[in-house]
């Protein structure tokens, strides 16, 4: 209700704005801590060379949002946090931009000259929206990194371009095994294309199906030399088993995941991955102690670089940005699924540790929060 409040109140002073005023509406995340203004552009891809196994007659597609470190941003527009077919139009319709909720970055700003930035990809819980990823991507985006969010089509609400809506698919026996089983074989090859996009669009194609025009300078600006991923809940799932799957990606984050779905392990925990992960749970998952078996035989099998971060007083989804999106009154209502911990300060610890780790593998860096002893009292060292 208060994000209603506050974009009536922008909505009521919108008579007086100039041409050249800041744009109405709400921002919803922190501002992210590193030096570089941030960018964003949206990608529609889709693989010639796969039906989608929930819609066989259609091939696969996907939706993906890259941020990356901006150039110039004075003539970019204020990325939407939520964009709808609605807004666009009637902004379009009648020349002005309407309340809103934003992000920190800048839709379609030229990509900063100058330097390549490894690649990191962020895979959404099952059923989440890629959305909820946006404040962890500007945050390494702002640092040197360029972000790609990935929707796995048919699990949540995606938004393609023309407004047209695709929704979850039917799944006739609920969120069972099996569903969720099929969700991860898709999100595996997802993200096998994401990655062959990214490699056509550093060869100077561009992958986009629509062929739309893409920020200035983003294809020499991405290296493919390294690689990270990170995920939340099943998204960390994701990430461990696409390291395993694929040699392209250098190191993984899980984020609150368990490594398979009820009590069929991923290949990653069988057969072990000699790459680094970094493993962060919630007190919530913590106390419910369903992830510990795949994570103890991921600990026994599991040849690289591997360390378990455990926040306290948190839940499932302090690791996104849906803490950052509840208004204070209605925070008790969502006990379910955040903690008690304070949102903006859940939020720093998740980015704090994320970018210590890409920093450390991707970077080579040895200064790295992970790299000293902790000192944030939340944070406590697992396995």
């Amino acid at each position: 209700m208060a994000v209603v409040a506050l974009s009536v109140f922008a909505l009521a002073v919108a008579s007086t704005a100039g041409s050249g005023a800041a744009p109405l509406g709400v921002r919803v995340l922190p501002q992210p801590g590193g030096q570089h203004p941030v960018g964003e552009t949206v990608l529609h891809l889709v693989d010639d060379s796969r039906s989608d196994p929930f819609e066989p007659d259609r091939q696969r597609e996907l939706m993906v949002s890259v941020f990356y470190p901006a150039a110039a941003i004075d003539e970019s527009p204020r990325a939407h946090y939520l964009s709808t077919a609605l807004i666009p139009d009637l902004e379009k319709r009648f020349g002005v931009e309407l309340p809103g909720l934003f992000g920190n970055s800048y839709a379609d700003a030229p990509v900063r000259a100058g330097a390549t930035y490894p690649v990191v990809l962020y895979s959404p819980g099952a059923g989440v929206t890629r959305l909820l990823g946006t404040g962890l991507a500007e945050e390494l985006a702002s640092r040197g990194y360029i972000v790609v969010t990935v929707d796995h089509t048919y699990e949540t609400l995606v938004e393609f371009p023309g407004g047209r809506l695709v929704q979850s698919a039917p799944a006739p026996n609920g969120f069972d095994t099996a569903i969720r089983k099929k969700y991860i074989e898709a999100r595996l090859l997802d993200i096998r294309f994401v990655l062959d996009s990214l490699t056509r669009l550093a060869d100077g194609e561009n992958p986009d199906a629509d062929q739309r025009a893409l920020p200035a300078g983003l294809d020499v600006a991405i290296d493919l030399d390294h690689i990270g991923m990170v995920g939340h809940s099943s998204g960390g799932y994701t990430a461990v088993e696409s390291m395993h799957e694929d040699r392209r990606i250098d190191a993984a984050i899980d984020l609150d995941g368990q490594l398979g779905v009820d009590e069929d392990f991923g290949r990653s925990v069988i057969d072990g991955v000699d790459r680094p992960v970094l493993v962060m749970t919630s007190g919530q998952v913590e106390e419910v102690g369903d992830a510990n078996p795949s994570l103890d035989a991921f600990w026994q099998s599991g040849t690289g670089w591997k360390q378990q971060l455990i926040m306290s007083d948190s839940a499932h989804y302090d690791y996104t940005d849906f803490p950052l999106l509840v208004p204070g009154l209605v925070r008790p209502a969502a006990a379910t699924y955040i903690g008690p911990i304070a949102a903006d300060r859940g939020s720093s610890l998740v980015r704090k540790y994320v970018v210590a780790m890409f920093d450390k593998f991707l970077r080579d860096r040895t200064d790295t929060a992970l790299d000293q002893p902790l000192s944030d009292p939340e944070i406590t060292r697992g396995r």
